[in-house]
């Protein structure tokens, strides 16, 4: 795969052309990289990421720490293919002035995270009579779970930026409550087709991720009842 992936679901991954990128010169490079790339949607201004990432600190040092690290970003992350032209140009990572910045638009990148919502808002918006009976709608929520490998930056953390970990948290509870729903639906598709090694993967991977989920709880009794213990394999 060319250009840059990043994977920010469980364990922190990130492949450049298809290689392990080595490891970023400080945290915060890392945090403002996954940051833009979260928020990519919108030029952040400046101010904002500075008090995202170091909070409290004067104003001086903080941009100076924002210029310093978005050097170190810059220098370790080559041009990527350019979206439009089939990786026969390349474009910067970043576009930046004086007030903004913001992860190219036309830069060739890629995450779990944004793949996942894609997948999550497509079943969202498709035509169709009722989720339950849509066979594309089902095949997206398998993908996105799949994509799910674990809580939102469940290995990263910056221990002097508050405002920063609540983000991340704000995050977290939101991709965490999409996954839940979907493996729901999943399980009452694979029920009522009465796939049910299928169905109760899906209801105990639920309560692998909320272990007080009373509506996967009820969902695995009904399996259950349906078919009995059965023998499946994760």
């Amino acid at each position: 795969m060319s250009g840059l992936d990043l994977s920010l679901f469980g364990q922190f991954q990130a492949m450049l052309d298809g290689e392990p990128l080595k490891g970023f010169r400080t945290s915060k490079v890392q945090a403002l990289l996954i940051y833009l790339l979260v928020e990519s949607g919108t030029p952040q201004r400046r101010e904002s990421l500075m008090t995202m990432l170091w909070p409290g600190m004067p104003e001086g040092s903080a941009r100076q720490n924002l210029r310093q690290n978005l050097y170190y970003l810059r220098r370790d992350m080559p041009d990527l293919p350019h979206k439009r032209d089939g990786g026969e140009q390349t474009v910067p990572l970043l576009l930046a002035n004086r007030q903004t910045i913001q992860l190219n638009p036309q830069a060739e990148v890629s995450n779990d995270v944004i793949r996942f919502e894609s997948l999550i808002e497509s079943t969202q918006t498709h035509d169709h009579l009722d989720v339950l009976l849509c066979h594309e709608c089902s095949q997206n929520l398998e993908t996105a779970v799949a994509l799910y490998r674990g809580d939102f930056l469940a290995d990263f953390y910056l221990d002097d930026s508050n405002e920063f970990e609540e983000w991340a948290e704000v995050h977290r509870q939101k991709y965490r409550r999409q996954a839940l729903d979907a493996l729901e639906t999943l399980t009452t598709i694979t029920t009522r087709g009465a796939s049910y090694a299928e169905a109760r993967a899906y209801a105990e991977r639920q309560l692998e991720i909320d272990d007080l989920r009373e509506s996967a709880y009820r969902q695995l009794m009904k399996i259950l009842a349906l078919n009995g213990p059965v023998s499946y394999t994760h």
